[in-house]
């Protein structure tokens, strides 16, 4: 009872409630068409998707169904979301659990229902079309969860831990290591086909690589691109409060800069921030709950070298 009354009287904070829920409905609806897409898409075609998935699909292909996708996606993002809790914001974090426990229940569930047919995949433009539509579905479904706050786990765990700790791009990371899956499908197809052997594995590999290729274009437009630097300048009144807030939870450092209004002529600090896209909703979330009249200027920055950006080189 109290509780519900210190809620109504609390508008800012019943606020804040209502649009996490929404966060978490919308990114488990995002997991659902995800999961739906490697059952009903991806493993019809023979394909792989990149990422932790792709390495579990890989793995069940070539046991021939005997360790189900869904085993491994929970083993492998275990201490992968142990390291996330240590290293990480605790919001992306916990939210990254939920959408991989989701997601990996789900693997498992569509794996033993009776599944319908979408595309007739024995008919290789069939099976294009497969895969392709399966690619957008995956690249558009993934970038609303990331612009949400959260992540599907695996790389994206591992991008954004090796990009902090050595500036390299997250996009080099995920895509270095997913080539590697699809190559790795084409040589496991290859040694497991009765005839054609190497044309079944090269079309597979070459099908995966298509298919992680219009992934990351569809992921990308969503999202602006995950390691995209952001400049922002926020006009608020409030900005002694917005600042250590971003310098304490996000570690992002922060400048001031001394301003005037021209219409007020009053003094002003300008608060300028450089961060990842992959950050900007948490900033956003900040300065607005310190603020809701703050004025955010988010502009794309085509390249910052430094400390927690790209290396020198």
């Amino acid at each position: 009872m109290n509780t519900t009354k210190h809620l109504q009287s609390d508008p800012a904070r019943r606020k804040k409630i209502l649009r996490e829920l929404r966060a978490v409905i919308l990114m488990s609806l995002m997991i659902t068409i995800e999961a739906l897409a490697v059952t009903l898409l991806y493993t019809p075609a023979g394909v792989v998707t990149g990422g932790v998935t792709g390495i579990a699909m890989l793995i069940t292909y070539a046991t021939n169904g005997a360790v189900p996708n869904w085993i491994f996606v929970m083993v492998a993002n275990t201490p992968l979301l142990i390291l996330a809790f240590k290293y990480l914001h605790i919001r992306f974090t916990v939210y990254t659990l939920l959408m991989t426990v989701l997601f990996a229940a789900e693997l498992a569930l569509f794996g033993n229902l009776p599944m319908p047919q979408l595309f007739d995949v024995s008919e290789p433009a069939w099976r294009v079309v497969s895969v392709i539509f399966g690619a957008v579905t995956m690249g558009v479904a993934g970038g609303i969860i990331v612009r949400l706050g959260g992540s599907t786990g695996g790389m994206d765990i591992v991008s954004l831990l090796l990009n902090r700790k050595y500036s390299i791009s997250m996009g080099t990371i995920s895509m270095s290591l997913n080539v590697v899956i699809a190559i790795a499908l084409g040589v496991v197809q290859a040694l497991g086909a009765e005839a054609d052997r190497l044309r079944v594995g090269v079309e597979s590999a070459s099908l995966s690589i298509i298919v992680l290729f219009v992934m990351s274009i569809a992921f990308n437009n969503i999202i602006l691109g995950i390691n995209r630097t952001k400049t922002l300048f926020i006009i608020s009144d409030h900005w002694d409060e917005i600042a250590p807030e971003v310098l304490n939870k996000m570690h992002r450092g922060v400048t001031y800069i001394p301003c005037r209004g021209a219409y007020t002529n009053q003094d002003k600090t300008l608060v300028y921030i450089l961060t990842k896209t992959i950050e900007l909703a948490s900033i956003r979330r900040i300065v607005l709950e310190k603020d809701p009249k703050a004025i955010i200027s988010i502009i794309d920055t085509r390249e910052v070298i430094g400390k927690g950006f790209s290396a020198v080189n």
